[in-house]
């Protein structure tokens, strides 16, 4: 018998190859040399971080060895933080976003988890243009729901708010809309989530809408 429960067992057979590639190239490179494996596999930045990332850092650095320094925060993140983000949010968004609408997490994968514990019900499905990040199925699943893909344009990877109207049911509680996205790289003009948040507003299955700024 194994020690792991049947719907783990499943989701290890059905892994994402992006991550076994990765694995794998990260064997072939100590094996011939960096220079000489080109990994296309996960979208992992070479580039730099801002400069902003890097002051920021080190200030904080000068700072770690005072009490508290690594100490909890309060469960939606510091208020000044919100508060500078949702302002950043509402001029980048065009909307008037306050501290108590925003919530900070530890990346993009958790916020989602946490989010989809708060809303999905068992038997509910997640709408999301595809191509999509293969991991978004898994999340759903961890809380008793589906994932169900809704075709981007073919032509240019833009939203079918056309697709995504005829895929909505009562059974649909998040529709996901990921800008830029992965893996396409496509990002969204301002009109076409505007134009996914009406499409939505017009069926009446409660479903939940919500954005998240992150990797992924």
């Amino acid at each position: 018998m194994s020690i792991l429960a049947d719907s783990v067992s499943g989701y290890l057979e059905n892994a994402s190859w992006i991550r076994r590639m990765f694995e794998a190239g990260g064997q072939l490179k100590a094996q011939f040399g960096a220079d000489n494996v080109y990994d296309f596999s996960l979208g992992n930045p070479d580039l730099p971080a801002p400069p902003a990332v890097v002051s920021g850092l080190r200030s904080f650095a000068e700072h770690a060895s005072e009490p508290f320094a690594f100490g909890y925060m309060p469960n939606g993140g510091f208020v000044w933080a919100r508060e500078k983000l949702a302002a950043h949010l509402s001029k980048e968004q065009g909307v008037d976003l306050t501290a108590n609408d925003v919530l900070l997490g530890c990346g993009a994968a958790g916020v989602l988890n946490a989010f989809l514990r708060a809303v999905i019900n068992p038997g509910e499905e997640m709408l999301g243009f595809a191509p999509y990040f293969v991991e978004y199925g898994f999340y759903v699943a961890n809380h008793g729901g589906t994932f169900r893909a809704v075709m981007s344009k073919a032509d240019t990877f833009a939203p079918d708010l056309a697709a995504l109207e005829e895929a909505i049911s009562p059974k649909t509680r998040v529709v996901l809309i990921n800008s830029p996205n992965n893996p396409t790289g496509v990002i969204l003009q301002p009109q076409r989530p505007q134009g996914a948040d009406r499409t939505a507003g017009k069926q009446e299955s409660g479903i939940r809408q919500a954005h998240l700024a992150g990797g992924r």
